[in-house]
């Protein structure tokens, strides 16, 4: 009877793990690398944008930030952070930017993660470089790439200026919810402590 009891328990584990596994995986995670040695010697700004204007919430994770940057900063919408700390640009509003100014001449790198809901409407990652007046675009006639999220569908990459702009898939990111992990801990330990009694 104890050994029908714990394969209940570990089939129970199993399932639980099994089930929430695919609904909690965040997505594709890119590594980014941008070619700046065409504009060496002049300052400018890395532009990062999240906009999807009529889409359900989601988030851009933004990490491992390495260049030269320099202190000024610019947040438009649902962004935060910093290139030290990471940057998460939300879409709930029309337009979201992050704006970092940078010393171009080196490479600047970065990852980005996605949360995205299943939605009827999609979202778009881009990157630019802009000139240090904040008129021009640099190494593409507008984003050096995009990434568009749509819901059902894998993530559609277009690099516009792929001298400059490297973009690269890593891995997939998973996310455990909390109800599910907090679920399987209590699980586990009812059953760590039902053995002991018993043992």
């Amino acid at each position: 009877m104890q050994n029908l009891y714990s394969l209940f328990l570990r089939a129970l584990l199993a399932f639980s793990i099994a089930v929430g596994a695919p609904a909690a995986l965040a997505g594709p995670m890119y590594r980014v690398s941008v070619d700046t040695s065409a504009f060496a010697g002049s300052t400018g700004f890395l532009d990062l944008g999240f906009n999807g204007g009529d889409s359900a919430d989601a988030i851009a994770r933004i990490t491992n930030f390495n260049g030269a940057f320099l202190s000024d900063v610019m947040y438009l919408g649902s962004a935060s952070g910093d290139a030290a700390g990471g940057v998460i640009l939300g879409n709930s509003e029309g337009q979201n930017f992050f704006d970092q100014a940078v010393s171009f001449g080196g490479l600047f790198s970065f990852d980005v993660s996605f949360e995205t809901s299943n939605d009827v409407f999609g979202t778009r990652f881009s990157v630019a470089l802009f000139n240090d007046a904040m008129d021009a675009y640099l190494g593409a006639n507008g984003s050096l790439f995009t990434i568009d999220l749509e819901p059902g569908q894998a993530d559609a990459l277009i690099v516009n200026a792929p001298g400059v702009a490297q973009v690269a898939q890593i891995a997939e990111v998973p996310e455990p919810g909390e109800w599910l992990l907090l679920a399987t801990g209590l699980l586990l330990i009812g059953a760590t402590r039902r053995m002991q009694q018993r043992g």
